[in-house]
């Protein structure tokens, strides 16, 4: 499976889980985290800075505001590791966003949202103050189980028949 596809998904799934479990409450789906340079607010001002610095500042897949607490949602289909180190990062820059000014007093709570329970997941997530989720729709279940079938016998031999078809075809 490409890896286009499954940064394609994880946004789908994100959709899928906050509609689920938040359907009235306040929902920033790839919200930008960070503060914006001093130098670029005093000379463009602080809407036009928050516009253009935008592609610089790092995004949580989903930002929820609740009425006591701000939830950060972080859905990883493979890379469970880079959810759990990037959510304290997370969470450490809600306070220093311009957007989320009026909220930054409430308590920050942290989800990894993964397909199915792994226990190494949830003992790392409970160290590191992150909830674990292991919630997906079939679509993500598939991708997820794609995975294994990588190695076994018959994906092996049609891996190979593609390579010895692009080399009959003049690739290298």
């Amino acid at each position: 499976m490409a890896t286009q596809l499954r940064r394609d998904l994880e946004p789908r799934w994100v959709s899928w889980y906050v509609v689920k479990h938040y359907p009235r409450d306040i929902v920033k789906l790839r919200c930008p985290l960070g503060p914006i340079p001093d130098a670029l607010k005093q000379a463009v001002g602080e809407a036009k800075g928050i516009k253009m610095y935008r592609p610089w500042r790092p995004e949580v897949d989903a930002l929820v505001i609740l009425p006591g607490a701000i939830d950060l949602v972080e859905a990883k289909i493979f890379k469970y590791m880079d959810g759990l180190s990037k959510l304290p990062r997370y969470k450490d820059l809600v306070p220093l966003t311009p957007e989320l000014r009026a909220w930054r007093d409430l308590p920050v709570r942290m989800w990894l949202l993964i397909p199915a329970p792994i226990d190494w997941v949830q003992a790392a997530g409970t160290q590191a103050g992150v909830g674990v989720v292991a919630e997906a729709p079939d679509y993500i279940k598939e991708a997820w189980e794609e995975r294994d079938k990588y190695w076994t016998k018959p994906y092996m031999e049609e891996r190979e028949r593609r390579k010895e078809k692009l080399k009959e075809l003049g690739f290298r």
